[in-house]
């Protein structure tokens, strides 16, 4: 992988983040790339590794936003960033560039819609479901999603284009109600047996590890939590309705 592709990178990052703090966090960007894509940890193809750190580095800034979004960062939501980062494999320069880059980006206001646009371009739509996931991971650190969260999420939901029915089933598991699991299944309890084992079906085949395998180990690991909330909102309802 070429040396100027990681800067190119940095550099189209510094003008969606703007300003002197953009270029600044270009540069950084761009050399962690180079370093990154030299050493190809995953054995992933150059071009897929690319992508991946694309949506890392991208992922921070939203997930930033939302950490904001109540007024102020908390320690719990920059461990939970951070806790996603390491699950990812993240360890040693490598992590330390994240915190880097969190402590950088807490600092200035990014353009979301500039973000998530780009965002948008190179990624799949599941990669975009695991970014929503996350979120709302960061939201509910405190145990509380704030109105203004609520209200940032819902412009990150329309801004990569994530289905209505898709964004509330990934909302349900954070969700203390009594329908949780129905929820996380895109039906009620007054659904039929055929139709909840139609909806299982199909959010298993959507949120399956190997469609996403190819992406890297943190795509896969993402869908892999995924797969098994799904799993357990079905053998729960299965146990509540009996079949």
């Amino acid at each position: 992988m070429a040396k100027w592709k990681g800067k190119a990178i940095g550099a189209g990052l510094g003008f969606l983040f703007g300003g002197p703090f953009g270029a600044i966090l270009g540069t950084m960007t761009g050399d962690f790339f180079d370093k990154s894509l030299r050493q190809i940890p995953t054995g992933m193809p150059a071009g897929n590794q690319e992508r991946s750190l694309n949506f890392i580095t991208h992922l921070v800034g939203i997930l930033v936003t939302i950490a904001k979004a109540d007024g102020h960062v908390s320690r719990q939501e920059i461990n939970v960033i951070e806790r996603a980062f390491v699950s990812f494999g993240f360890k040693g320069e490598d992590l330390s560039f994240i915190r880097n880059l969190i402590n950088q980006t807490s600092r200035v206001d990014l353009d979301l819609r500039a973000v998530c646009y780009e965002f948008k371009q190179y990624s799949s739509y599941e990669e975009r479901l695991s970014l929503l996931r996350i979120v709302y991971l960061v939201a509910f650190a405190d145990k509380e999603l704030h109105a203004n969260e609520e209200r940032i999420i819902n412009d990150i939901i329309g801004l990569v284009e994530i289905n209505a029915n898709d964004a509330f089933e990934i909302r349900a598991e954070f969700c203390s109600d009594s329908d949780k699991h129905y929820q996380i299944l895109n039906v009620t309890r007054n659904c039929s047996v055929d139709d909840i084992k139609k909806s299982y079906r199909h959010l298993s085949k959507q949120y399956h590890p190997d469609r996403v395998s190819h992406l890297g180990d943190e795509f896969a690991k993402l869908a892999t939590d995924k797969f098994q909330v799904i799993n357990k909102a079905y053998e729960e309802v299965k146990k509540e309705k009996g079949f």
